[in-house]
């Protein structure tokens, strides 16, 4: 197998600088140890996870692998217990995203774990690294989930530039080994890779969003301001942001009616907060991003990860 390693393999102990973005409740035990287990490092997100699942999934981890992992939280939703327990679960990384991580990256560094922060602007990136962050993530507006406006190609390498010598990674628009190679050859040391772990057999969201998503074109991936009105933690807070997902009827309904939506919007977090606790929130907000139009089947974890390492060492070699 041709293999890319990078500092950030070192940095992290892994065999591959492909991670798996830490997407809230779309992460699971099973999907961490999938891809820790093949080489990359799998992330266990935390927004909206309580306490009681939090302990049973690092529980579940512990169980499966002996392998690196990381743990996110997205910074101006913190759940203050479930951040303890992220310390004291002793990761290799503990990532954040979407707000100034301020004196979270001492307490992290204090509990002996790598620190990650992803950003959206050069001007993030800078603060980032001065409060003492060791990786960065370079998050293009290609991405699913809470994106900025600065698309992935431009972003990565004026972060890069703003920070070196600390290693970036790049994310957004990033599904297969070319977008590895891409990343490399504009200085990031590797990718944080999201939608494509979401169409894996172990992602622990329904069959309807991962079909979405290999039924999708990029154009299909919009920007759904609505949901800020709606619920603007986290987006209207932090390094304001706006979600990414793919057309649904909820989005359809609401995305052009934002005044409206505005009027009513208690009913319609009520909507969306029972949709999550039933495990449903795919059917309203199937967050994807416009690397979706470049799937096009359900891979075990660990053969995307394979895949795309092999494909982008084939990449580099050829120069093509």
């Amino acid at each position: 197998m041709r293999t890319v390693r990078t500092r950030i393999c070192d940095l992290l102990g892994i065999e591959h600088p492909v991670i798996q973005a830490g997407m809230s409740l779309f992460t699971s035990a099973e999907l961490v140890c999938a891809v820790s287990n093949a080489g990359g490092l799998g992330s266990l997100g935390c927004w909206r996870r309580t306490a009681e699942d939090f302990s049973r999934q690092i529980a579940a981890i512990r169980e499966r692998t002996d392998r690196p992992f990381a743990i996110n939280h997205v910074v101006q939703a913190l759940d203050e217990d479930v951040f303890r327990a992220s310390l004291k679960a002793r990761p290799a990384l503990i990532s954040m995203a979407l707000a100034d991580p301020g004196n979270l990256v001492k307490r992290i560094h204090d509990a002996g774990a790598k620190a990650m922060m992803q950003v959206t602007t050069v001007a993030q990136a800078r603060q980032a690294a001065e409060r003492g962050i060791d990786i960065i993530v370079a998050q293009g507006s290609d991405g699913g989930g809470y994106i900025g406006t600065v698309g992935t190609m431009a972003l990565v390498p004026q972060v890069v530039d703003a920070v070196r010598p600390l290693p970036v990674l790049a994310a957004g628009g990033i599904a297969d080994g070319r977008g590895l190679a891409a990343a490399l050859m504009l200085g990031a040391e590797g990718v944080n890779v999201g939608t494509r772990f979401l169409a894996s057999n172990e992602a622990p969201v329904g069959p309807a969003w991962k079909a979405g998503i290999l039924e999708a074109e990029a154009e299909d991936a919009v920007r759904v301001d609505v949901v800020n009105d709606i619920m603007p933690n986290p987006g209207s807070l932090g390094y304001g942001t706006v979600l990414r997902s793919l057309r649904s009827p909820f989005v359809d309904t609401w995305r052009e009616r934002r005044d409206e939506a505005a009027r009513d919007a208690g009913r319609l977090l009520a909507e969306l907060v029972a949709l999550t606790q039933q495990g449903r929130i795919g059917d309203a907000l199937p967050a994807a991003g416009q690397s979706a139009g470049m799937i096009h089947e359900i891979l075990p974890a660990a053969e995307i990860v394979r895949r795309m390492v092999e494909e982008a060492g084939a990449v580099l070699l050829s120069g093509r």
